[in-house]
């Protein structure tokens, strides 16, 4: 079984198309070389649906049809994906967060009423591990506003996401003992 989670999600214009598209054809073109059958659990995104006219979210569809061209796949369609060591400033607003948070800097939410469905890393590991063979499967996440997930933040009613803010301030205190 080949998990296919490798991928860029930002780059410079026609980055993450030529790189995730070159990745995705040649483990398809591999397989079919040596004349064998993996199955193949690919990892796309909602935006495929909801962004798809992004580079992003075109490239991820391009893929799930090069990825159906095997024997036996599974796309996965994840909503954001958080958790313990997310990357702030990267592709995570949660991490983003928290690490303004926990740096005392000032949260800039430009529409707090925007809403996105985001799912916990631990929750998302089991259903990974659970695939639907020739099936594409959307991976429903909580809905939260970016404001709410703000407010989660700051009030700790929010039991996952206190797991990481948690997470993170353990972090920086390792850190500012080192």
């Amino acid at each position: 079984r080949i998990y296919h989670i490798a991928g860029k999600n930002r780059d410079i214009e026609g980055g993450i198309l030529e790189n995730n598209l070159r990745s995705t054809g040649n483990l398809i073109l591999a397989c079919k070389l040596e004349n064998v059958s993996p199955e193949i659990i690919f990892i796309s995104s909602t935006q495929v649906e909801w962004n798809p006219n992004s580079e992003y979210g075109l490239t991820k569809k391009i893929e799930e049809k090069i990825i159906e061209i095997a024997e036996k796949w599974c796309i996965f369609r994840l909503p954001n994906i958080y958790g313990p060591d997310g990357k702030p400033f990267y592709n995570s607003v949660i991490a983003t967060f928290i690490y303004q948070i926990v740096h005392g800097q000032e949260v800039a939410i430009k529409d707090p009423n925007i809403t996105r469905e985001f799912i916990y890393i631990d929750d998302l590991i089991n259903i990974l591990l659970q695939p639907e063979f020739n099936e594409y499967v959307v991976v429903p996440g909580e809905e939260m506003s970016i404001g709410q997930v703000y407010e989660y933040l700051l009030n700790g009613k929010h039991e996952k996401l206190k797991k990481c803010l948690d997470f993170y301030k353990d972090e920086e205190k390792k850190n500012e003992s080192n």
